[in-house]
């Protein structure tokens, strides 16, 4: 914690982190990892950025040059001067701007640290969590390739998430911090959503409770609001007037130091309806049981399988959600279905996730909750603390 207040990390976790970091870039011949600015889905895609240096937020942009044996190097935003990102930190002393010419900014420490012939990695070439295509932008990797005609580009996507999957105890500690975020927008959804008001008030008073604790913005909130025969995808809120019957599923994160745990959350304006106490019911068996099975070990296929299979012999159906958490969306995701190689990934302690399975049922409305949790060998904890209810708001 730093004098103002902002939550930071301990040189300790910084020595952790680079050094498995380094471990991994050894073992794939790599000399540099160059992690370029990029702020998109809810800032989730600065997450290389950050984990490698601390800095970042706030949709700030700010690259990154990480080699394997020299000084850590930040290439930020000229909004915010080096002075003020050294002040809030103690893990990086090589803070540069080079106007928004990020690449040039980059390319410079790397002729600085001699790498012609070198292999470079890329971090978010391509496989990004939610952004298959990649964030690296065609321009830079041009310029690169052209500066350094010897040198070898290759992906280090992989690597990183490797590295990012498995939490220290601080990392851990930030997560329940940011899940105590959501979890005050969940308590402002409840003080605040009734019939007549609007959408877009009780949006900004769950924003405003979430940054009152200290979240960070961009924040996500994935509302789906209405009648529940509508309730098929989220969009932005509006300023329609919320009406009796409404249901409302929102996904929250907070963001503790970028840090983005996540609470899933329904309600209704009025009373659950009978209709829908059994799809409650087994979503709540699933949760359960994925919960206790969750274990170093299993693999995400086997858990998928045997969570669904609560539904057996009911008329409901159960999609499997589960997905990383950390600074976004860390690997892996198995959202609905999955392709085999996240199917064989294998649960590890320390690991966080949400769990959220999704009970279906036929002329009905979805129905899920979920907590972000951490990975034991007694299974999975969670990181929140509110009861598990469907929200009456009457």
């Amino acid at each position: 914690m730093q004098e103002d207040g902002a939550p930071c990390f301990s040189a300790a976790e910084r020595d952790r982190r680079w050094r498995h970091v380094r471990e991994l870039m050894a073992r794939d011949g790599l000399d540099v990892i160059v992690a370029p600015p990029h702020t998109g889905h809810h800032d989730h895609f600065s997450a290389y950025t950050r984990y490698l240096t601390g800095l970042g937020g706030y949709s700030f942009e700010l690259g990154a040059v990480f080699p394997l044996e020299d000084a850590v190097t930040a290439i930020v935003v000229p909004d915010v001067f080096p002075e003020k990102w050294r002040a809030q930190q103690d893990w990086v002393h090589d803070i540069r701007t080079s106007g928004r010419a990020f690449g040039d900014g980059i390319i410079a420490r790397l002729k600085e640290l001699g790498l012609n012939r070198s292999r470079i990695g890329l971090a978010g070439l391509t496989g990004v969590p939610r952004f298959a295509d990649g964030i690296v932008a065609h321009g830079f990797y041009e310029k690169l390739r052209q500066t350094f005609p010897n040198a070898v580009l290759s992906d280090c996507t992989h690597l990183l998430d490797i590295a990012r999957y498995t939490k220290g105890p601080e990392e851990i500690e930030f997560l329940r911090g940011s899940v105590a975020q959501a979890e005050a927008a969940i308590a402002a959804l409840r003080a605040t959503a009734r019939p007549g008001v609007t959408e877009n008030a009780v949006y900004a008073a769950m924003l405003a409770a979430m940054v009152t604790r200290g979240s960070e913005v961009p924040a996500m909130i994935m509302w789906a609001v209405g009648p529940p025969e509508t309730l098929t995808c989220a969009g932005p809120p509006t300023p329609r007037r919320l009406a009796p019957g409404d249901f409302m599923r929102v996904e929250v994160e907070g963001r503790y130091a970028g840090y983005c745990g996540q609470v899933t959350q329904m309600a209704v304006l009025g009373r659950v309806p009978a209709a829908y106490r059994e799809q409650w019911r087994i979503q709540q068996e699933a949760v359960a049981l994925c919960c206790d099975l969750a274990r170093p070990g299993i693999t995400l296929g086997e858990l998928a399988a045997r969570t669904e299979a609560i539904a057996n012999g009911t008329p409901c159906g159960i999609r499997f959600l589960m997905h990383g958490r950390g600074l976004g969306d860390d690997a892996p995701i198995y959202v609905f279905s999955a392709g085999e190689e996240i199917k064989r990934w294998v649960l590890e302690d320390n690991a966080s996730f949400i769990i959220k399975p999704m009970v279906t049922r036929e002329g009905h409305t979805d129905v899920v909750w979920g907590d972000s949790v951490v990975i034991t060998p007694g299974g999975a904890q969670r990181l929140g603390t509110i009861e598990p209810e469907i929200l009456e708001l009457c």
